[in-house]
């Protein structure tokens, strides 16, 4: 099956682009690539970590989607802080 490896290598590459360079629409992405990963990871999921449910708990194949989630987050934090400093004249924000 291809959608596996194709959506793990999209989610790394996106990381990859994220902690780079982050862009809003790039942590955006990685944002959506994490739900994606999380829906399609059912084949290589790993060992349960911890169970919710029976036949349904938090796997080693599912620390990529939280992973992925917070570079997408710091990523999003990361454009605002620099919007905040490039419309501040002074280059300090001084807040509300």
């Amino acid at each position: 099956m291809v959608l596996i490896p194709a959506t793990a290598l999209a989610v790394l590459l996106a990381c990859a682009a994220t902690l780079v360079r982050p862009r809003w629409d790039v942590a955006v992405l990685t944002g959506l690539l994490a739900a994606i990963w999380s829906r399609v990871n059912g084949p290589v999921e790993g060992r349960v970590l911890h169970e919710f449910t029976p036949g349904r708990g938090f796997t080693e194949a599912d620390i990529v989607s939280v992973v992925a989630l917070a570079i997408a987050v710091t990523g999003l934090l990361r454009c605002t802080t620099s919007a905040l400093r490039r419309s501040d004249p002074r280059g300090v924000h001084q807040g509300p």
